[in-house]
């Protein structure tokens, strides 16, 4: 499925869960209003009921029975709005199927992909450029991969230009040669520029190679990281599109796959 496709589904489907909860909101809003309006009638009806014990007995079953069609009214709309209610919830269930399809979809096609960061290019380089240089690296690094091995490499866009050359996102055919890049990536601040096709005062220190996440990998990676610090744990990384957490060298990792792991973690330490 292409990457556009994916991202248009995901807009389809944000769209619709917010539909969802507007219509939830106004069917509560409905329930308060039918059960604000019993109370209120109740309470105006007893009130009336002692004026008409004082008139007479047929006031009185006159208002009893205004009472109880409007008791019966009532109680036919939250039925109604029970009813719409369960089927609101069904449909939000097929949606959240939907989100969870699309999360898989996305956490498969990722972990064929590597992110790049501070790898020097140039402003006219080609998608075969990047995917020669990122190919010669990895070469360099150790690691026996050819042009074949991969899809397609391209340069991503940094909120700023200050922040040095653009990212490379590098997509591979196979994991088995993604996995052969990541098991040296320690390896690619250590290359020689020259080798790779680049001039030989170009810094290649800062270089670093990442497991590029989904968007929703890389916030609940961000709010892991938010825990390290604040909660003092030693460790936090990625690896395979997996987030994990460890306290210390002699502790156990930690493997995070939600917000609700994160916030369970928080609870104990608070406990």
């Amino acid at each position: 499925m292409p990457r556009e496709s994916v991202t248009s589904l995901k807009q389809e489907n944000q769209a619709l869960k917010d539909q969802l909860d507007a219509l939830f909101k106004e069917v509560k809003s409905l329930k308060d209003k039918c059960k604000n309006e019993g109370t209120t009638q109740v309470s105006g009806d007893n009130s009336s009921i002692k004026a008409a014990n004082v008139e007479s007995e047929r006031s009185l079953q006159f208002l009893s029975d205004e009472y109880d069609d409007l008791t019966a009214a009532n109680s036919d709309v939250l039925v109604q709005l029970k009813q719409i209610t369960r089927r609101l919830q069904e449909l939000s269930n097929q949606v959240e199927r939907v989100s969870n399809a699309i999360d898989e979809f996305e956490n498969y096609s990722y972990q064929y992909n590597v992110k790049i960061i501070g790898l020097p290019g140039s402003a006219s380089e080609s998608a075969l450029d990047t995917s020669s240089l990122c190919v010669n690296l990895f070469r360099q690094m150790g690691a026996e991969v050819t042009l074949q091995d991969i899809d397609i490499a391209h340069r991503v866009l940094t909120r700023r230009e200050s922040d040095g050359p653009k990212p490379v996102i590098c997509k591979f055919v196979r994991r088995l040669a993604k996995g052969k890049v990541m098991e040296v990536r320690k390896q690619a601040a250590e290359v020689n520029p020259t080798s790779i096709g680049l001039s030989a005062d170009t810094e290649l220190r800062r270089v670093r190679i990442f497991d590029y996440l989904t968007p929703k990998k890389q916030k609940l990676l961000f709010e892991a990281k938010k825990l390290k610090e604040r909660d003092h744990y030693r460790f936090c990384w990625a690896k395979n599109s997996v987030i994990y957490l460890k306290k210390d060298e002699g502790s156990r990792a930690i493997k995070i796959t939600d917000v609700d792991c994160l916030q369970r973690l928080a609870g104990n330490l608070i406990s």
